[in-house]
């Protein structure tokens, strides 16, 4: 089948990764990376357009995605979170005759902040909604578009047990992700009581100067989601973090190297499985993340993985398999055995995908087209 993939494909997006597994798959895949012409605006000209809604970005994005359908004549447009798409680009797409498919791997309705005027209109003018939040149902319902519903996974080909030898990640319990209130308090209670945390990400730099700067209280604030924070220094989490965010293979090295792996879901809104889910254990690493009904489901605790519901759970299981490790090395055996029997890899998840009937292109408008 013939794909325009419309996302961020950057190096290390997931974006990148389920377009490379849509060609492993068999399909002839065009992608278009949507996120570029943000990427060469100023800072100034991304937040006016994106709170304006229009603008010069938001005018390449449609004319670029235009311009490669009218070429190269897809039978099926698949779209990962295209927020400033027009909804007369997306009937435009419809019209040539290709199925049109709708991505997120984030929340969209439960998160004010991340929805836009342009998707809302568009949303409708799709053929299929592919969602993984499971929360969000009722709203996609809502939509009346026929839904397909796909959790997060991890790349097979780059998480993977990826052995570094640097000293620097090396660690008894690690953590890749973003600042979060909760996220400072869980790790500086670690911190106090294990030994070698290390910390990998973004909006952490506060806790090494305890600056306070306009820029980076909206930021944390909007991070923090209403939940109240204070910027000062933290010496402990300083000493931990290494850093920010780290990508592909340099990802996967900082994972492995983690011997446990802590998995928080956001607090902001109501998730029950990240890409943390399944990265950590494919990685080779123990995962050790928030108890929910979701991650019971994907792994045994216990025996696959280890789940946490306080801070007191989450320190005693750090502590215990920071001390055990033929009991935490069989575990994370078994929950990276668990990634690969249960095909939570992309390229299983997109197969499975691909089998609903709503994903096939309309055959009818194709010969017509012809």
């Amino acid at each position: 089948m013939k794909i325009l993939f419309l996302g961020a494909i950057g190096e290390g997006q997931t974006s990148l990764m389920r377009l490379r597994a849509l060609r492993r798959l068999g399909h002839e895949v065009l992608g278009v990376d949507t996120s570029e012409p943000w990427n060469r605006a100023s800072w100034a000209a991304r937040q006016t357009q994106r709170r304006l809604r229009r603008g010069p970005v938001i005018d390449e994005i449609n004319r670029a995605t235009l311009e490669a359908a009218r070429s190269f004549r897809p039978e099926l447009i698949w779209a990962e979170k295209q927020e400033y798409l027009r909804a007369e680009t997306v009937r435009a797409l419809g019209e040539a005759g290709a199925r049109r498919i709708h991505y997120t791997p984030d929340p969209y309705f439960f998160v004010p902040w991340r929805r836009t005027a342009l998707m809302d209109a568009a949303i409708g003018e799709f053929d299929v909604l592919v969602y993984c939040k499971a929360y969000e149902r009722a709203d996609y319902q809502a939509t009346g578009r026929p839904l397909i519903y796909m959790p997060l996974g991890y790349c097979d080909e780059i998480h993977r047990p990826l052995p570094s030898g640097d000293a620097d990640l090396a660690c008894a319990v690690g953590f890749l992700g973003g600042w979060e209130p909760r996220r400072e308090r869980l790790l500086h209670a670690l911190a106090e009581t294990v030994d070698d945390v290390k910390i990998r990400g973004g909006y952490w730099e506060f806790l090494c100067d305890g600056r306070w700067t306009l820029r980076r209280q909206v930021a944390l604030g909007q991070l923090a989601g209403g939940e109240p924070f204070r910027i000062a220094r933290d010496a402990l989490l300083a000493r931990a973090w290494r850093g920010g965010e780290v990508y592909a293979d340099d990802y996967a090295r900082a994972l492995t190297a983690a011997r446990i792996g802590v998995g928080f879901l956001r607090q902001t809104w109501p998730d029950q499985h990240t890409t943390r889910t399944f990265e950590i254990p494919a990685c080779g690493s123990l995962l050790l993340a928030d108890r929910t009904e979701e991650h019971l489901g994907f792994f045994d605790e216990g025996r696959e993985a280890e789940f946490f519901a306080s801070a007191e759970e989450l320190v005693d299981k750090a502590k215990f398999y920071a001390a055990h490790e033929a009991a935490r090395a069989r575990i994370a055996e078994a929950g990276r055995a668990r990634c690969a029997a249960s095909g939570y890899a992309y390229i299983h998840r997109l197969a499975r995908a691909f089998d609903d009937h709503a994903l096939q292109p309309a055959r009818a408008g194709l010969a017509a087209r012809a």
